[in-house]
């Protein structure tokens, strides 16, 4: 989201720039920075009219007119936005919207003015300079247009709709070369789903045309409350009594890991422990829900004599469950929750082989298909490398092989190692690693340590290999353990890195996804640290930092930092009683609320002895809320899912990692402080594939659990008739017309630019005189069109016409003709490949879908439709009426399948021959494309003779509620085209989601 150290959002209240003023002021900018939060919340629900109200309240003029404009009442608008240009000519908002107002309304030349002010005030921002070209364009100013999309195309090269421009431009310019150039590099964008183009809904079309949100207050932080850790070892049940190995390799000396989970789905938090448990290996610990624990290990299945090292939890395999990720020398097991208490190690028959020093390991979806990859970091077993050896000398120069591994996920339960192909192999050992998007743009990094002096940051391109950059100038020596927060509410996540020399902790602030600073702590005397967490121990609305380490002396500590906003940071561990809490070489620290009291716990692992629980007494005092989130058609575990809460003038932003950073994993439930605030005014999610889903008025001190809401970031046009009363919804259409649908590695899609939609006579009446229709793109997608035509067909009143129409996978496609029907007869017999008869279902209209969903948009188990003609196929016309509607595939779904081997498979036909034998007849039937709708499949001629049963099979998720099997002689239907005698362009804002839309 944005920056709020750009954002101007003086136009909010006068008050808002008097936080300092009397407590009466203060209250009042707190109430307005509420409201217009809950105004931005309004619009990213697509609620206008709500937020219009709420910016009503808060005074926002600015927001007014930005939601004036999604509410289509420009004129109003217009009045609001340049009474802001003039308030503020400074602020890129207003005089954005101001762009998209002018754009609009067809005033081209005033669109330029308005965006070329935005380049003067942000020249680093793509979408401005797209609009730029775009309103070039439409004042035939092409070379200016060619200067600004290459622009927008520089700043982002994977900007779809720039490239789309682009090439148009060229081709008004009589430059074909270049034209089909970048028509091509649109295509691959838009086929690979590596960049979405601009849209028409509030949202796609850049960050300035979004509503501006209050800026985060740096106001004092409230006074400390008492808060004690206590270690509970004793009566938890975490009485496990380790022995000291004596045969570490390099590789465990790291460890051991733990991860917080909720394996049971109980939603209680569970612990596992990679190692040093009470039979010496690894643990898993059930919570009972009493604040005690109790070891499960081998009632799970697992060896509690195995010495792992990291671990990592996450489902990543989409059934529901929480699966585990395990490392450990020449082996990684991925622990497959099999939701009866047991754990399957599935690793070699998922193609995951361990070779090595396997150090940390995280779940991340790289590819931003919707489900989990593995990524796992690997250390040297070179003497060089060995930290138990200091100040040893080398001669000549080091081989090291290449390390690091990452296994994509390819949905069916497999694994295929990326490694090489994405860039993350390197031939530097490696320790820590987590993943976020720290630039910004929507795409998960990976952050990594390791012994060469500076951590690496590989940034996520979304095309072809990981780019390898030097996170931060320092710190010094190893880096071992990060953690990624925002702790003074920027919206960029920061980092903090423990090292192997003095100080053994540090702190960077992100410099708004461009550099990392250092940011001075408290001192300390480590020589080394090691697990390093954010938590706010206190609820106070401010990330803290702690973490583990050793001095000199060799003896373990745990410190806590306290974040206080504008005045740094303060060591507050001997105030919390951390400085009692005895360690012997520990390692791992993660964060979780096992006890459910709304304060965030704490658990460290040890080298040489049992985890240590410490409970947090004291920190719920404050208000807090938890958050569990699941995925859809993201990952269920919601992992790489940012958040964003707003409470008055506090704004915090979190995101759910698939690891600690360092050989564990903190719990994915978000304990979020909200000090003295009783809710929640927005919390924002932006899930990994760009769903942004907010909720309003989150009441605090309890637990609240969101799904993934289920929406869609794209749709068909619309078509809309006057009805005598409203405009009625008649279908979707041009489903068949989309440009660059990915199909394969290397294919796309040839659209079909032509559709042939029934209007039904009973649906349609005069306006004013005229036949009045409406077509509509209600969501993110350009539709170009470029003719409109209506055919009155004239026929028997005992006849129905439908029109030829069907989505055929590939050319040829049908060809446009009227199809008459009468008497057509439900089949026979109608039975599913269950055996179920569902002819009653189809003669009812109740759509037959008994078939089981593939965890890929659109996709299902093969199924088939079996069904009986009634009688024997003699020769002559027969065709099928099959009424129905598609669950439309996405690119990212057919992506995702293909990675697990699944094609898509249109519904073909086979016929029953007399030896009973199924024949195939009909390669590709087609679908309906879209809505409800008839289609047609002409089965003449196809039919071996006396064939009476036929089978209709396909793996797309498509419903049948009605087919007829219809033998009628054609007759020559009358069509007499009607002319238009009048278009026009206007916005309409959003359609409802109720069948009958009235827009």
């Amino acid at each position: 989201m944005k920056s709020a150290s750009i954002i101007s959002i003086s136009l909010l209240l006068v008050t808002l720039c008097l936080l300092a003023a009397a407590p009466e002021q203060s209250s009042a900018a707190a109430e307005a920075a509420r409201l217009n939060n809950l105004g931005v919340a309004y619009m990213n629900q697509q609620s206008f009219a709500k937020a219009l109200k709420a910016f009503q309240d808060a005074a926002a003029r600015l927001n007014q007119g930005i939601a004036l404009l999604s509410l289509g009442r420009v004129d109003e608008a217009k009045e609001f936005l340049e009474e802001a240009v003039k308030r503020d000519p400074a602020d890129p908002h207003a005089w954005y919207n101001l762009g998209l107002l002018y754009k609009n309304t067809s005033n081209a030349q005033a669109a330029v003015d308005a965006f070329r002010r935005v380049t003067e005030i942000d020249p680093n921002d793509a979408d401005t300079w797209y609009f730029l070209g775009s309103a070039y364009s439409l004042t035939r100013q092409y070379p200016q247009a060619i200067d600004a999309f290459q622009h927008a195309i520089k700043l982002n090269p994977l900007h779809a709709s720039a490239e789309f421009g682009l090439s148009r431009a060229y081709q008004q310019s009589g430059d074909v070369a270049h034209a089909r150039e970048h028509l091509q590099r649109f295509q691959y964008i838009t086929q690979n789903k590596l960049g979405s183009p601009i849209g028409l809904a509030y949202g796609e079309q850049g960050k300035y045309s979004l509503a501006e949100e209050s800026p985060a207050a740096m106001e004092k932080v409230a006074s400390t409350i008492p808060v004690r850790f206590v270690a509970v070892n004793e009566t938890a049940g975490l009485m496990a009594k380790a022995t000291s190995r004596t045969d570490q390799d390099v590789a465990a000396f790291f460890g051991p890991g733990a991860c917080f989970l909720d394996y049971d789905g109980d939603g209680k938090l569970d612990i596992f422990v990679s190692d040093n448990g009470k039979e010496g290996g690894i643990t898993l610990y059930h919570n009972r829900g009493n604040g005690s624990f109790e070891d499960v290990t081998r009632q799970a299945g697992l060896d509690p004599s195995f010495h792992a090292v990291g671990c990592t939890a996450g489902d990543y395999d989409n059934d529901g469950a929480t699966d585990l990720a395990v490392t450990a020398t020449n082996r990684i097991m991925l622990l497959h929750n099999e939701k009866n208490g047991k754990f399957k190690d599935v690793a070699e028959a998922a193609g995951i082989k361990g070779e090595g020093l396997n150090i940390s390991p995280t779940f991340v979806d790289y590819d931003h298909d919707g489900d989990l990859d593995l990524f796992i970091t690997q250390y040297s077993s070179h003497p060089y490398f060995d930290p138990r050896r200091r100040g040893i000398q080398q001669d000549g120069q080091i081989q090291v092989p290449e390390l690091n591994r990452l296994w994509r996920n390819n949905g069916n339960g497999s694994f295929t190692d990326q490694s090489e192909v994405t860039g993350l192999s390197v031939r530097v050992p490696t320790i820590g690693a987590i993943g976020g998007d720290y630039n910004n743009d929507r795409s998960v990094d990976l952050l990594v340590t390791g012994p060469y002096k500076v951590a690496t940051l590989f940034e996520n391109p979304r095309e072809g290999r990981f780019k390898a950059k030097i996170a931060c100038n320092g710190p010094d020596g190893t880096t071992v353990g990060v953690a990624v927060l925002d702790f003074n509410h920027d919206g960029w996540m920061d980092v903090a890195f423990t090292q192997t020399v003095a100080p053994g902790l540090s702190l960077w602030r992100n410099q708004a996804g461009k550099k990392f600073e250092a940011v001075p702590l408290p001192k300390i005397n480590w020589v080394r640290g090691w697990g390093v967490a954010a938590i706010d121990y206190d609820n106070d609305g401010w990330i803290d930092l702690v973490a583990v380490g050793e001095t000199a002396d060799g003896k373990g500590e745990v410190r806590l930092f306290r974040n206080l906003g504008p005045d740094g940071f303060q060591d507050v561990t001997t105030d919390l009683g951390l400085d009692k809490i005895v360690l012997k070489d520990p390692r791992s620290i993660i964060t979780g609320d096992y006890d459910g009291d709304g304060a965030t716990d704490l658990l460290i692992t040890q080298n040489h002895g049992p985890a240590v629980l410490l409970r947090n007494e004291g920190g719920n005092k404050n208000h807090w809320l938890r958050l569990v989130l699941k995925g859809l058609n993201d990952n269920r575990s919601a992992i790489g899912t940012k958040v964003e809460v707003f409470a008055g003038t506090n704004r915090q932003k979190f995101e759910i990692a698939g690891s600690s950073g360092y050989l564990g994993q903190n719990s994915t439930f978000i304990n979020v402080g909200l000090g003295q605030a009783k809710e929640a005014d927005v919390v924002r999610m932006l899930w990994p594939t760009g769903v942004v889903q907010d909720e309003i008025e989150v009441a605090g001190m309890r637990e609240q659990a969101y799904n993934e809401i289920d929406r869609r970031g794209s749709s068909c046009a619309t078509l809309f008739v006057w009805d005598g009363q409203r405009y009625e919804l008649v279908s979707d259409m041009l489903g068949a017309g989309v440009v660059g649908h990915w199909v394969g590695p290397g294919q796309r899609n040839i659209p079909r630019p032509t559709e042939y939609v029934k209007i039904d006579r009973s649906t349609i009446r005069e306006k004013n005189g005229k036949l009045s229709f409406r077509l509509m793109e209600p969501m993110e997608e350009v539709v170009y069109l470029d003719q409109v035509r209506l055919f009155a067909v004239d026929h028997p009143s005992d006849y129905e016409v439908y029109p030829n129409e069907y989505f055929a996978s590939n050319p040829p496609y049908p060809p446009f003709k009227v199809v008459a029907s009468r008497n057509p007869r439900p089949p026979a017999g109608a039975w599913d490949d269950h055996g179920h008869d569902v002819l009653a279902d189809l003669q009812a209209q109740r759509y037959v879908g008994d078939f089981e969903l593939l965890p890929f948009k659109g996709f299902t188990k093969l199924h088939s439709l079996e069904l009986d003609l009634g009688e024997p196929y003699r020769g002559g016309p027969l065709r099928l009426l099959l009424h129905g509607e598609i669950e439309y595939f996405t690119a990212t779904g057919m992506y995702a399948a293909d990675q697990a081997g699944i094609q898509a498979i249109a519904p073909y036909v086979e016929a029953l021959d007399a030896k009973g034998k199924w024949i195939r007849v009909i390669d590709d039937m087609g679908f309906p494309a879209g809505l409800p709708r008839t289609m047609i499949a002409d089965l003449s001629g196809r039919l071996p003779q006396g064939t009476q049963r036929i089978r209709i099979s396909t793996n797309l998720q498509i419903y049948w509620d009605s087919i007829l099997i219809d033998r009628t002689d054609q007759m020559v239907a009358r069509k007499c085209r009607l002319n238009v005698s009048r278009i026009s362009t206007s916005d309409r804002g959003s359609t409802s989601r109720q069948r009958k839309v009235q827009i």
